[in-house]
């Protein structure tokens, strides 16, 4: 067990080391990745839950840089990195800084506006990104249907909207607010294409901004790009059909047999 004061970390099983790091899930990492849970058979899996999120308490505003700094003890040589969504930029600026620790990279949907910033349909992803989180609508159920077109969620929220989620959505739109907007990251690609570990972007398919990201990606740093059908932003919970990617690839990655 790793100890990091102010980040609650939960481990699931033994074996080659897994270091998931969750986006916007409230639950944190056990419930981002509550689907890979089966992997813990043969995997040591990691999973912090990022400050204000879970069982650690908000250090501040929401920050990739600084998440990125306050994980980096969970980094130990030979790791598998997974960031979904905000925590892919986490995962990012792990494994830039720390090259010689990672043993493979995948991210999920990633928000990594800096691989595409020419690209006009991930621009204007960007703007409609930082619009919506540095000046949301007044009324937060209007708020979250735009977050959910904007990240491709398929759930419906009915009009009128109920009660409870109302609170929810007033709650997000809370948070929000003390987030650092993730077209403000800034990642090295040639850092990483020149570390020579493998790395693997997943996305739905349901957001173009997303598909071009990915593709930015996976040609910079010489990774692959694979679409998950029937799936949403939250790729990972599919289970069984993306663990399968997930072990193949990692196993790939480090020959464990």
């Amino acid at each position: 067990m790793t100890d990091i004061e102010g980040v609650h970390v939960t481990e699931w099983g033994a074996g080659p080391r897994v270091l998931f790091i969750h986006g916007g899930t409230p639950g944190g990492g056990g419930a981002a990745f509550s689907h890979q849970e089966s992997l813990k058979e043969r995997w040591h899996l990691v999973l912090p839950d990022r400050p204000a999120h879970g069982l650690s308490p908000r250090q501040g505003d929401e920050d990739f840089e600084r998440d990125a700094l306050l994980l980096t003890p969970l980094l130990k040589p030979g790791t598998h990195l997974v960031g979904q969504s905000y925590g892919g930029i986490v995962a990012l600026y792990l494994a830039a800084a720390h090259p010689e620790l990672v043993a493979s990279l995948v991210l999920i949907e990633p928000p990594a506006f800096c691989f595409a910033p020419d690209d006009p349909v991930v621009r204007d992803m960007a703007a409609e990104n930082r619009a919506l989180f540095t000046n949301p609508p007044n009324d937060p159920v209007v708020m979250m249907r735009s977050v959910f077109r904007m990240l491709g969620i398929g759930m419906e929220i009915p009009d009128p909207a109920p009660d409870f989620f109302v609170d929810i959505a007033r709650a997000f739109a809370a948070e929000m607010v003390q987030v650092r907007v993730p077209d403000e990251a800034t990642v090295d690609a040639s850092v990483l294409a020149a570390a020579g570990f493998p790395v693997l972007v997943l996305t739905s398919g349901r957001v173009p901004g997303f598909e071009h990201i990915a593709d930015a990606i996976a040609t910079q740093v010489g990774g692959v790009h694979t679409v998950v059908p029937g799936t949403d932003h939250s790729v990972q919970d599919a289970g069984e059909p993306v663990n399968r990617l997930l072990e193949t690839f990692w196993v790939s990655a480090d020959g464990y047999k």
